[in-house]
């Protein structure tokens, strides 16, 4: 094995790890990870919109859903990136391996589909998470989002387009 395939297989390995460690962490630590970017998020839209409410209580409720819609869309973006590097990773530790492209790619995303499964097995032992199916499918997501960018930045890379001009 190649020096580039250890240092490619350790990145991998590492990248597990901190998904594993995010899965591990109880409900109450993920809201407090989440709130240090939602809070900032809804104070400015808050403050943008500078809407007025008839009541306290409407106040409250606007308040209350617009949170929770930038909570789901900050989680499912933390899943979209860490599978998304998770799966440069692996691509790379594969390439270094020798493998074709096309072959690194699809073993690329059947590992990052198993990975994804397994870490959202393993969160449902975590006090006050769940196990969602939806969550590995944002997961392979991320992954496959990553090898589609990988592959179009190879494209480009091998046949640049020479002196073209657009025509509007």
């Amino acid at each position: 094995m190649s020096r580039k395939s250890i240092v490619c297989g350790f990145f991998v390995i590492l990248m597990m790890i901190v998904i594993f460690a995010f899965s591990s962490q109880p409900y109450e630590l993920t809201m407090k990870t989440s709130n240090t970017i939602v809070e900032p998020i809804k104070n400015a839209v808050v403050d943008i919109q500078n809407k007025t409410f008839d009541t306290e209580k409407e106040q409250k409720s606007y308040i209350r859903v617009l949170k929770a819609k930038l909570d789901k869309i900050v989680r499912k973006t933390a899943h979209i990136a860490l599978f998304a590097v998770l799966a440069v990773c692996v691509y790379m530790w594969l390439k270094s391996m020798g493998l074709d492209d096309a072959d690194a790619i699809v073993l690329t995303l059947v590992i990052c589909g198993i990975y994804a499964g397994s870490d959202e097995w393993h969160q449902s032992f975590v006090k006050g998470r769940t196990s969602q199916f939806i969550d590995v499918c944002v997961d392979e997501f991320g992954a496959v989002l990553s090898t589609v960018l990988l592959r179009l930045c190879h494209l480009i890379a091998k046949h640049p387009v020479k002196n073209k001009t657009a025509v509007f």
